[in-house]
């Protein structure tokens, strides 16, 4: 195998490294119970120094896809998330946090 050859493999290697990871994350959010996909632990990433072999631009759109769908599921349970929360703040407390908890009728 040529020097060439090899830095094209190497390429591609790194590039499907990438892809297959991006693509676990945004499954595993998708796959998430409802309301839960903001514990999904997604751990930062920098794309390969090399460009992008043109055989994978194909499954590199796919894995947007996915992970706009994802981004889009994260996104609906933070609102939902927000809504529970303005909803349990519109619920008056019993008693204000600095007031007695206890009345002395005796004394």
């Amino acid at each position: 195998m040529s020097a060439a050859e090899q830095a094209v493999e190497s390429n591609t290697d790194e590039w499907t490294e990438l892809l297959d990871r991006l693509e676990l994350d945004a499954d595993r959010i998708l796959a998430s119970t409802p309301g839960t996909a903001d514990t999904a632990v997604i751990e930062p990433w920098t794309p390969p120094a090399t460009p992008l072999p043109v055989h994978l631009a194909d499954r590199t759109r796919r894995v947007v896809e996915r992970q706009r769908l994802a981004m889009e599921r994260t996104r609906a349970d933070l609102d939902d998330l927000r809504q529970h929360l303005g909803a349990v703040d519109r619920i008056p407390g019993t008693r204000r946090p600095d007031a007695p908890a206890f009345l002395d009728v005796d004394g």
